[in-house]
């Protein structure tokens, strides 16, 4: 029954197993066998006692090389503080890149960071549309010497990166088709800057540590995320006139959004406060007051908001059984009725045009 299926459903069925799951399913039928063997998703991980799967590893690229089977996907990790894989992982990601990889993984402990990753040749590609490093080191990676633009770009993601402001800016000039982006605890940056740069970006997931200056100035944005770490006040400057939701989590809340007489450069409809009851609770205040006010002002001036806040409705987050509460709350009896040192909102918004 199992041969009845097509190859490309077989390959569907064995991309949502891990790599030695589809491997155990090959045996099923000389058709599943096949299907693996041209299996476009690769998944690889290299630990400390897994040396002998190098070879392995190897001889499986080489078939992919040889045989040109295409690869959508090529999901590489390791754990090993050895630069005796570095040659091959060159091969292996030169033989992803040649046979058309789409989304490209590479996954290594932070403080495992010699891997000079070839970021050029890698940018180079054509096919490239998602991009997820973690724990690379990119400052040792000379873009500015030969940048290339990569315009297939869609994603990407660097978590625990180790790069430098300029070299950020150069990566995120040479992708600017870049849709969704994530930094994630990247702390060797000093500042954050998406300037108009990006022109088709959605989503932004930003999660920082120290003192970061974030500033983004994005027509297209609609996603926002943003957690910051410790007691720092978040130094967070937005301009996004399309943004739909926005989601922060912090002790200190920017006070762009504490300061009712502030113009919003953004008028999200459903925003997500994480942080301490305190700061909610002025949150809410300010919330209350603007949509008491017929009009408010931006540092000092008299320009008026080109939205006015006319509803707000409030969830409550139910820590304890990992839900939402089905009852909104409303803002004026809630805002006496916060215990907790910690609390998470949902706030719907609903704005008018003046």
């Amino acid at each position: 029954m199992a041969d009845l299926l097509p190859q490309c459903l077989i390959h569907k069925i064995l991309c949502l197993h891990s790599f030695k799951r589809a491997a155990q399913l090959s045996i099923l039928s000389k058709t599943w066998l096949q299907a693996w063997l041209t299996i476009p998703n690769l998944s690889y991980s290299l630990g400390y006692l897994e040396h002998n799967m190098k070879k392995v590893m190897d001889n499986i690229m080489e078939r992919y090389r040889d045989g040109k089977i295409p690869i959508e996907k090529l999901d590489l990790s390791y754990s090993v503080y050895s630069n005796e894989v570095f040659p091959l992982f060159n091969k292996w990601l030169d033989i992803a890149l040649q046979n058309g990889v789409k989304d490209l993984v590479f996954r290594v402990p932070s403080h495992l960071t010699s891997y000079p990753l070839p970021m050029l040749t890698i940018l180079a590609t054509k096919s490239l549309r998602e991009l997820v490093l973690t724990g690379c080191d990119l400052y040792c990676v000379s873009l500015s010497s030969g940048v290339v633009n990569c315009y297939s770009l869609r994603k990407l993601s660097l978590t625990q990166v180790g790069l430098g402001d300029n070299t950020l800016q150069i990566l995120l000039n040479s992708c600017p088709f870049i849709d969704s982006l994530i930094l994630d605890y990247c702390s060797w940056l000093k500042k954050i800057e998406l300037l108009n740069n990006l022109p088709k970006i959605k989503s932004v997931f930003i999660r920082k540590s120290g003192t970061q200056l974030v500033k983004i100035q994005a027509p297209s944005l609609e996603h926002l995320s943003y957690f910051t770490g410790g007691e720092e006040f978040a130094m967070f400057d937005i301009d996004a006139p399309n943004l739909v939701s926005l989601e922060y989590k912090g002790f200190k809340f920017p006070a762009t959004f504490m300061d009712a007489n502030l113009q919003w450069s953004c008028y999200p409809t459903r925003f997500v406060l994480d942080s301490t009851s305190e700061t909610i609770a002025s949150f809410m205040d300010v919330l209350m007051h603007m949509m008491s006010s017929s009009h408010s002002t931006s540092h000092g001036s008299n320009k008026p908001l080109h939205r006015q806040l006319k509803e707000v409705k409030a969830d409550k987050y139910d820590w304890e059984n990992q839900r939402w509460h089905c009852d909104p709350v409303e803002l004026g009896s809630e805002r006496m009725a916060i215990r907790d040192l910690k609390d998470k909102f949902c706030f719907l918004l609903y704005w008018s045009c003046n």
